[in-house]
């Protein structure tokens, strides 16, 4: 377990997944990251690669080639080298090896840095085509934040905040794929009340925003957590029936739509890099505190 800190928060991470697991405010103690609790959800802030959602039968081709992933990819159960660390930042990486060319026939390098600043953690991935072909993938974040904050609180006390007025529409799912449907939710508003309700078609899923960044807050008190996502260009924001946390999950890639197995170039949101090309994108997480 690695620490970086500050004198306002403090956050843990591990080489398992290069995962985020903790995240804490120096201030008042509060913890906003999810515990990972296996009765709700064992796991904390997994990174998505090189898929994100679920696959037709969990199957993909490569020039009519068929392999398998599972959703969201193998990348968050794979150990990470820690390759640079200082006090305010550390790099992990992931190195294609024998075992994830069965999966994805691809020789890639995954980095993912954490680095603190003030009250923010930025989170970047960065990565890196290592094949003599083009190579396509997907990525995303999937943190997860304690909601409630507080021991006397509900899920309902707490709401979603756009930081402009949004068509909040979302991308419909019918089990873990995409039907092709979309739903509004609100419009014209930057306020969205957390109800269990809202999820009971899983996720909602984004795209488009005025801005993308979401926070989440309380109506009892001042602290609150803020994810900024520039450039992502889906984000997913999910929990389960029961759960007490949050996801907000900025994405670059997507579930497939329901239907035959896909050609992994051809997913709808999928990247793609030329050999000794690298893609990197960053998103943050900044914690209010009371």
């Amino acid at each position: 377990m690695s620490v970086l800190e500050n004198e306002l928060i403090k956050i843990t991470s591990k080489p398992e997944g290069a995962e985020l697991t903790s995240i804490e405010s120096k201030k008042d103690g509060i913890q906003f990251l999810w515990n990972a609790n296996p009765s709700f959800w064992g796991r904390h802030a997994p990174v998505l690669f090189p898929n994100v959602g679920k696959l037709i039968n969990n199957q993909y081709k490569i020039n009519e080639k068929t392999y398998e992933l599972t959703q969201h990819g193998f990348a968050r159960d794979m150990v990470f080298n820690v390759i640079k660390e200082e006090q305010d930042e550390i790099t992990y990486e992931l190195i294609s090896n024998s075992e994830s060319l069965l999966k994805y026939p691809f020789k890639f390098s995954l980095k993912i840095r954490y680095r603190i600043e003030g009250s923010s953690i930025y989170v970047t991935y960065e990565v890196t085509n290592n094949d003599v072909v083009s190579m396509p993938f997907s990525i995303g974040a999937h943190p997860a934040f304690n909601v409630p904050l507080l021991e006397n609180e509900s899920f309902e006390d707490y709401y979603i905040q756009f930081e402009e007025n949004e068509k909040i529409e979302t991308i419909k799912l019918e089990g873990a794929y995409r039907n092709g449907k979309r739903e509004l939710i609100a419009d014209k508003t930057n306020v969205l009340p957390l109800t269990r309700e809202l999820f009971k078609d899983d996720a909602l899923i984004l795209e488009k925003l005025n801005k993308n960044s979401i926070s989440i807050h309380s109506k009892n008190h001042s602290s609150y957590v803020k994810v900024d996502f520039e450039g992502f260009p889906y984000v997913g924001i999910w929990t389960t029936k029961t759960a007490p946390f949050v996801c907000i999950e900025p994405w670059y890639g997507i579930a497939d739509e329901a239907g035959p197995v896909k050609e992994m170039k051809n997913r709808l949101g999928v990247n793609s890099i030329e050999p000794n090309e690298s893609f990197t994108c960053t998103y943050s997480i900044t914690i209010g505190m009371k």
